[in-house]
């Protein structure tokens, strides 16, 4: 019984580290446009402040986007703009450059500094007006998918869904209540042997009882509170709304970078 219980929860948290992964798909291919007016692009920057790493970031679309079209700017111009305050978007519309951001991912590096990925919707030439498409959404925003998620692992569908601490408080929770379940059983089930040697006393025999009753009490008191903590993790899965999040990373992955794609281990939890 044991054993079970401990492939159970190591089972649990594996399926956790799994499923809480939330990498943007985009990261490693490109979406399809939806119209022939535009184009995806993803560039990345870098800096020592997440507005100055994403500024660089839509400076280099901007100017990928700009020759590419044949229209030419002034990038030390765009550069100061931006460090200033400026707007990308104002500054897209002020030298013509039709650029719509879709989504970020960033990361802050060991040495202090942040990396930011952007994906753009850019217009696809210069002498045809852009038609921005919703990007939609993944899977994870999905109440059945969540649902399913939560129903092997209580608060998946949560974390899933960018809740992370309610998620990660449940699954932690719920886990607590079960392992705490368990051990009162075990514990009255060493009682109840005491009470069924005979040659037990009786001042021993009363004292075993008297635990045992106590143990097996407060057993299905924790199995009840684990019962309710997982049917209300179940409701929270499917009525939960879902928000944008950087999530909780904890697996392999590969990064895409300026010279291809490195290995790495992320573990960021940002709540």
């Amino acid at each position: 019984m044991k054993r079970t219980v401990f492939i159970i929860l190591l089972t649990m948290v594996s399926v956790a580290a799994w499923g809480t992964k939330r990498l943007p798909s985009w990261m490693n291919e490109l979406p399809q446009a939806g119209n022939s007016t535009i184009l995806y692009v993803r560039e990345v920057g870098e800096g020592n402040s997440m507005t100055e790493a994403l500024n660089q970031a839509m400076m280099r679309v901007m100017q990928s986007t700009a020759d590419r079209i044949g229209r030419p700017f002034d990038i030390q111009a765009i550069d100061e703009a931006l460090a200033g305050g400026s707007d990308y978007q104002t500054l897209s519309r002020q030298y013509s450059i039709p650029i719509n951001k879709v989504d970020q991912y960033e990361r802050k590096l060991r040495d202090g500094t942040y990396r930011v990925w952007v994906l753009c919707q850019v217009a696809a030439s210069g002498n045809v007006q852009p038609q921005w498409e919703e990007l939609k959404g993944t899977g994870d925003d999905r109440p059945g998918i969540a649902l399913v998620k939560s129903m092997f692992v209580p608060g998946l569908g949560q974390i899933g869904k960018g809740h992370v601490a309610e998620g990660t408080i449940t699954m932690v929770g719920d886990v607590a209540l079960i392992g705490g379940a368990v051990g009162c059983y075990y514990m009255a089930k060493d009682k109840l042997n005491v009470m069924r040697d005979p040659q037990v006393t009786y001042d021993d025999f009363t004292a075993a009882q008297k635990s045992y009753n106590t143990l097996r009490t407060t057993s299905y008191i924790l199995w009840g509170a684990a019962a309710g903590v997982y049917v209300f993790n179940l409701v929270r899965a499917v009525t939960a709304k879902p928000r944008r999040t950087d999530m909780l990373t904890v697996a392999p992955s590969v990064m895409p970078t300026e010279d291809g794609y490195t290995p790495s281990l992320s573990l960021t939890l940002n709540f």
